[in-house]
């Protein structure tokens, strides 16, 4: 997952046109936008950098809807007549896998509401260049998708398109093959993309047996061995960030006190990555294994912890 530092410099030499706040997001490598905003401006951005999940039905209900939804119009009015996303495309994506990307998608905003603030776009990243590319080519309307249109101005929109359809083509990049992944966009256009495995059939069973050898070789933790738990990794990445979990003192005093041995063992092979993968993997364990290890029930209460502490 590629991770932004923005950088926020106040200017004071807008003249005439009133004070503007300079927005700078740096992003691969040297790349970087400006947003040049007003006060109203910064003040719809600060909304929408704290917006949560608005529940609109019992889980259950919602669950049930996805469940019986016999196409994929009907599973992207569902994602938007909910408030799952900004924006979604689902019609790439094998029907069952895009009925479980969203029951795990509403397991976490019924837990979590205010990650709903990273929840910009859901479906394939081929859904998502569709429209960053709209964007690049000036498509003003294609800011609308995400509701950016009160925030980002017509001389912003093609340059957003460009920062992030560079982004997104360097994530993909990094990802010859990959379930499901995440991009961190600065709350603008950040998105949980899944690929088009088939999710039903022989090609499934295959599917389910590889995961299956990766929880028994240890590569990934216990009871992930159902692409949900992919789903739910990436999205322990936008919790971390979006709670500051991988800075955390009480977090790093954690981690600080087990060796590689006791990652490996305790959690899996891929957590000895990062910081970053160690706090997904634990919250993919945390999620789905009905008992979870001490390490991964340790990352779950941090997690719960540092959530319970946003502002």
């Amino acid at each position: 997952m590629q991770n932004f530092k923005p950088e926020l410099i106040f200017n004071n030499d807008a003249g005439n046109e009133g004070e503007r706040l300079n927005l700078t997001l740096c992003g691969v490598g040297d790349d970087k936008v400006v947003l040049k905003l007003n006060e109203e401006q910064v003040a719809l951005l600060n909304m929408r950098f704290t917006r949560s999940f608005y529940v609109r039905c019992k889980k259950e209900r919602l669950l049930y809807d996805i469940d019986n939804a016999g196409s994929y119009i009907e599973l992207e009015e569902i994602a938007r007549k909910n408030y799952l996303c900004d924006a979604c495309e689902f019609s790439d994506i094998n029907l069952y896998g895009v009925k479980r990307l969203l029951k795990v998608v509403v397991e976490i905003l019924y837990k979590y509401p205010r990650l709903r603030s990273k929840l910009c776009f859901i479906g394939t990243h081929y859904g998502m260049e569709k429209l960053l590319i709209r964007l690049e080519n000036g498509d003003e309307s294609a800011l609308c998708s995400f509701n950016l249109q009160y925030i980002c101005t017509s001389e912003n929109a093609k340059n957003l398109g460009q920062f992030f359809h560079k982004m997104l083509t360097d994530l993909i990049s990094r990802h010859e093959r990959y379930i499901a992944t995440a991009m961190s966009a600065f709350g603008l256009f950040d998105a949980v993309l899944l690929d088009r495995n088939d999710y039903e059939g022989y090609a499934y069973l295959q599917f389910i047996s590889n995961l299956r050898r990766d929880e028994e070789e240890g590569f990934h933790p216990e009871g992930c061995h159902v692409p949900e738990s992919v789903v739910y990794h990436e999205l322990g990445h936008l919790l971390d960030e979006m709670c500051g979990l991988s800075g955390d003192p009480d977090f790093k005093s954690f981690y600080g006190s087990l060796d590689r041995d006791d990652i490996g063992n305790g959690l899996s092979e891929y957590a000895l990555a990062s910081p970053a993968e160690f706090i997904a993997e634990g919250f993919a364990e945390f999620m789905c294994n009905p008992a979870p290890r001490p390490i991964a029930s340790k990352v779950g209460e941090l997690l719960d912890e540092a959530y319970k502490k946003l502002k």
